[in-house]
């Protein structure tokens, strides 16, 4: 009877390991089709249906009114962000659809979430020591605006989601100005969780060359000294090296010095705005994965697929050591007296690697116009050494103060600050304070809106020390605190993604008072005859500029302009330093 039992048992076992292998979804990439946003949300349903170490939840709003979800896989039914950090886990958060027109990682993710919870080839030993978070779609919105003309340049799949949002946003560059509802719900996700690896997937249509798939690495010289040393001696060779064990290789993305790919490759410089550059922010390592859009749809799930598990395989085995990196990053950054705010690429440092691309012509026959353009020669490729810059170095630098003073009048900076967890103090009661604050001096702005905002370009500032009156409620921001490098890339004004640049600031631009030219005269001469130092300066100035002495208006106007009467306040940046 025991026998029979125990044959019962194991028979059992069997059933359910083969059962366990057969995959749940019916994924149709191989026929050209991408799902829908209904069938997206129905098949990561399904998969939290069938498993409990997985789960399916909303996670915020989108500006198309539906949910935003994320789907967590963990080795238990255990969920809570900050049950899981105390475990000692690593967290590897994916996002795809910001550009719905790019749909590889959606299908790769599903993919992906499929065999790992299975335990495909063993896969499910990854989730030991790692948790991934996946969200399906970010732009909802766009990925709703489906159709087969939205990607012009793109042959498959057969139809695709528009790139812009429900308020055409472009979602990957509004991670830090946070304009959509999206952006609002991801920097809570992202907050939430504090992932330690960041991947955002899209598709490219900047070159031709051999490659599936594309990598837009985390950019090394953003992150402190441990971090830099560990993506470039670690991270970024083991990647390219086990994808170069599977079906599909790997190359950095594809940015050219220019279209002739012989002369190299420069390293892509992800800006706070974009994805990857907001991860660097919270010491994350982020990257792209940038799919060929010239590529059959079906590789081009199938390379993300393999990177996916290059990436999830690699956090797994490095858990330990990537947490261990980024807390390090982050007691450096704490240390550091100047922090750089611009780079430049260095063209005297590269390495060499060999790609496999196409000869380029620029007397290529166009078939629709008869004309000659540049092109990529299919019938030509070559595997060639050529060169890719990946250091950059400081242009500028600021001091780091130790606090800085905002206004509570600036409630959308406030806001976001929250969001992001910002440590900041209330003042108590209403004081004046001896504090460094910078003028604007200089900027340029684009005759055109880029993303909803005509974004404020070659910054100059000048700095003053003066006495301030602050009142109870004002911030008091410590500068030194474990979101460090936020709060000096969004607060210092030149920095490449600022809250300045942004135009939060802008009403600081505007002149509020203002003289006439009849009714200045009176306390203009009063001022004059109360002050003969300044009268003899003015009385100079007219004897070296005789335009300017036949000039009624410019002698009134040099007189409320470097007087008492000028605006303080006038370009006078809001926040304030104290060192």
């Amino acid at each position: 009877m025991r026998k029979k039992t125990a044959l019962v048992v194991a028979l059992c076992a069997i059933n359910l390991f083969l059962f366990a292998q057969k995959p749940l979804l019916n994924l149709k990439y191989e026929e050209n089709y991408t799902p829908t946003y209904d069938e997206v949300i129905d098949l990561f349903q399904l998969l939290d249906s069938k498993y409990e170490n997985a789960t399916f939840i909303e996670n915020g709003t989108t500006d198309i009114g539906k949910p935003l979800h994320t789907f967590i896989i963990n080795s238990e039914p255990e969920f809570n962000p900050e049950k899981i950090k105390a475990q000692g886990k690593s967290v590897l958060l994916i996002n795809n659809g910001i550009h719905p027109g790019e749909p590889e990682g959606i299908d790769a993710c599903l993919q992906f979430a499929d065999d790992i919870l299975r335990n495909k080839n063993g896969m499910k030993k990854w989730l030991d020591n790692t948790v991934i978070v996946i969200i399906p779609v970010y732009n909802i919105g766009g990925h709703l605006n489906r159709g087969k003309y939205n990607r012009a340049n793109q042959p498959t799949p057969y139809e695709t989601g528009f790139r812009g949002n429900a308020k055409n946003l472009d979602l990957n560059r509004d991670w830090t100005k946070c304009d959509s509802k999206n952006a609002l719900s991801i920097n809570k996700i992202f907050n939430e969780w504090d992932p330690d690896v960041f991947l955002d997937t899209h598709t490219t249509n900047g070159s031709d060359h051999q490659y599936s798939v594309t990598l837009i690495t985390p950019f090394p010289d953003y992150f402190p000294p441990a971090q830099e040393e560990f993506l470039r001696s670690q991270m970024i060779p083991d990647l390219f090296e086990k994808m170069d064990e599977g079906e599909y290789k790997l190359t950095p993305y594809v940015n050219w010095i220019n279209h002739d790919p012989l002369a190299g490759i420069l390293l892509w410089q992800d800006s706070p705005r974009y994805s990857s550059g907001y991860a660097s922010l919270f010491n994350c390592y982020g990257m792209m994965t940038e799919n060929h859009v010239y590529k059959d749809f079906a590789d081009r799930v199938k390379s993300c697929y393999q990177f996916i598990t290059a990436l999830s395989e690699f956090t797994s085995e490095n858990s330990e050591e990537i947490i261990s990196s980024r807390q390090q990053g982050k007691e450096e950054l704490l240390q550091l007296k100047s922090y750089p705010i611009t780079y430049k690429v260095d063209t005297t440092q590269y390495s060499t690697f060999t790609f496999d691309g196409y000869e380029t012509s620029q007397e290529i026959i166009d078939k629709v116009t008869g004309l000659p353009r540049f092109g990529y020669d299919r019938s030509k490729p070559f595997s060639k050494e050529i060169r890719y810059y990946d250091v950059y170095n400081t242009v500028d630098e600021i001091s780091i103060p130790e606090y800085y003073v905002l206004p509570q009048a600036w409630t959308e900076v406030i806001e976001r600050l929250q969001l992001n967890g910002i440590e900041m103090v209330p003042l108590k009661n209403d004081t004046v304070m001896e504090v460094v604050v910078d003028y604007i001096d200089e900027y340029s702005s684009p005759k055109n809106p880029f993303n909803g905002h005509y974004m404020h370009n070659e910054v100059t500032t000048r700095s003053e020390t003066q006495q301030i009156s602050y009142y109870a409620g004002d911030l008091l921001i410590p500068v030194r605190q474990d979101r460090m490098k936020y709060i000096l890339e969004m607060l210092e004004p030149k920095a490449m993604d600022s809250f300045f640049r942004w135009n939060f600031f802008d009403s600081i631009l505007d002149q509020r008072e203002y003289f006439s030219s009849y009714g200045f005269e009176e306390n203009a001469l009063k001022y004059l005859n109360e002050h003969p130092e300044f009268k003899k300066q003015l009385e100079e100035k007219r004897k070296a500029d005789p335009e300017f002495a036949k000039n009624h208006r410019a002698q009134l106007n040099y007189i409320y302009s470097n007087t008492e009467w000028a605006e303080k306040t006038l370009k006078r940046y809001p926040v304030a330093k104290i060192y």
